[in-house]
Parts: structure tokens; sequence; C-alpha cells
């Protein structure tokens, strides 16, 4: 079995927690959501927000939490790229 280096760990560690974030806020802007679906007439929520502010706020929630987890996936495949032509100029040299 190939040894790791530390850097390496910490490059996929760092990805998967960004990917594990991006999800997090994913879900927690799916929750708000749904939260606002169930508004209606009789109960509209508070009086300091309106429901349609809300949902804009919990749709830029949703995209950052989109954009955790391809800012994670970028940082996976690049540390994967770069360790490859690594192992692969040792294995030349």
């Amino acid at each position: 079995m190939p040894v790791v280096s530390r850097r390496a760990r910490l490059v996929d560690l760092t990805a998967l927690l960004c990917i594990l974030a991006g999800a997090i806020t994913c879900l927690v802007a799916q929750a708000r959501l749904s939260e606002i679906g169930r508004l209606s007439f009789r109960h509209p929520g508070p009086r300091t927000e309106s429901a349609l502010a809300a949902a804009d706020r919990a749709r830029f929630l949703a995209y950052a939490g989109v954009g955790g987890i391809v800012v994670g996936c970028i940082v996976a495949v690049t540390g994967a790229l770069h360790l490859a032509r690594r192992r692969a100029a040792e294995g030349q040299a």
C-alpha cells in the first residue's frame, strides 16, 4: 500500500469538509423553504419579513451550499491530479 503524504491527507480532509458543509447548508435551506411553503393566509408568519424575501434568502443559501459542494469537488480533483503527477514524476526519476 503506497504511503500518502500528510499534505494529501489534509487536502482530502479539506475537500470532504467543504462537501459536508455544502450539503448541510443545502439541507438547512431546504428546511427553511419547506417551512415557508407551509405558510398560509391564516398563518402568514412573522410580520417583520415577507415570505417572498425569506424564500429568496433560503434560495441564495441553497446556492451557497451547492457552491460549497462544487468547491469541495474541485479541491478533491485538483489534489488527486497533483498527487498523480507527483507520483508519475517520481516513477520516471
